[in-house]
């Protein structure tokens, strides 16, 4: 029995293709999974205290965390009545094999636009309501998601983690006074109401504002979710893990909303063109996955 698990994985080492084709074929994958299941996914938020709001993401084996840290800033004067969002991913080597220290790498920048381009054009968070007061205040909402563990669909649990980490983001209370001086936290305000003076509760500039005991809750809609999908040898399959995608012919992430609205379909691997066949397959698998990755978020909050 040892001998023949170590011929298996000599002969996977060696022949990756052939060793994979061959579970193909029987429509099955090495870890047991039909060609067309998705990974167990799990959903914690919370995790981070130091944060105004967190999430951790599990599918399969990748780990993705998510934190959100607020700060108010003043806003573009061409928009002046919307507030920002910027996202950052970092992979850090302890990621994967492949992950080396240094500069961050491509995957990292083109998974932070997607999820960013998701969260503003799917308006998962209305940027009007991130104002504070138009033309001089407004929240920066600053999200850094982390990959703990890089076992593919990277792009999937990066933004579950994203979702789920505004859902769960406390906005502090805040209040402009005459002069355009912002307070926080309410303290300033019961100062004020009490008599002791205009200059309590301390003005924020443009840096992180600490968490007050009177907030609000970041409103998130639309919840846009991502699928990826690996095509190899005109084979479909869905939420592949690392080693999957790197086999892959092509892979295809697509992104929608709760409604069933295309948000976005991106090709971020694989040498293959995908056909139109092809990609209307990986919006079908989408919309059959969707349910369970949003209802996973819900559960979080129940």
């Amino acid at each position: 029995m040892r001998l023949a698990t170590m011929e298996a994985a000599a002969f996977k080492r060696l022949y990756p293709h052939e060793y994979y084709a061959k579970f193909i074929s029987e429509g099955a994958r090495p870890d047991g999974r039909p060609l067309g299941r998705a990974r167990p996914t799990s959903v914690a938020v919370g995790v981070a205290g130091t944060a105004h709001g967190s999430a951790l993401v599990k599918v399969g084996r990748t780990t993705v965390m998510a934190a959100v840290k607020l700060e108010a800033c003043q806003p573009d004067p061409e928009r002046p009545d919307v507030g920002f969002i910027d996202v950052v991913m970092e992979f850090p080597p302890m990621c994967s094999a492949s992950t080396r220290p240094g500069r961050p790498n491509d995957e990292s920048s083109f998974i932070a636009r997607r999820i960013e381009d998701a969260l503003v054009d799917s308006r998962a968070v209305d940027l009007k309501k991130l104002s504070i007061k138009e033309g001089l205040w407004a929240w920066r909402v600053c999200l850094d998601i982390y990959c703990l563990d890089h076992d593919g669909s990277v792009l999937d649990a990066g933004l579950m983690a994203a979702l789920a980490a505004l859902r769960d983001t406390k906005v502090p209370f805040v209040a402009v006074d005459d002069r355009g001086k912002l307070t926080y936290g309410g303290v300033g305000e019961k100062k004020k109401k009490d008599g002791d003076g205009d200059d309590g509760g301390g003005g924020a500039n443009e840096s992180s504002v600490e968490k007050g005991e009177e907030s609000s809750m970041i409103e998130v809609a639309a919840a846009p979710v991502a699928v990826t999908t690996a095509l190899y040898r005109k084979q479909l399959i869905v939420d592949p893990n690392a080693e999957e995608e790197g086999l892959a012919d092509a892979t295809v992430t697509v992104v929608m909303d709760r409604s069933g609205r295309l948000v976005g379909v991106h090709k971020p691997g694989g040498i293959a063109e995908a056909s139109e066949t092809a990609l209307m397959h990986c919006v079908a698998a989408c919309k059959l996955h969707y349910d369970a990755r949003a209802k996973a978020i819900d559960t979080a909050f129940a």
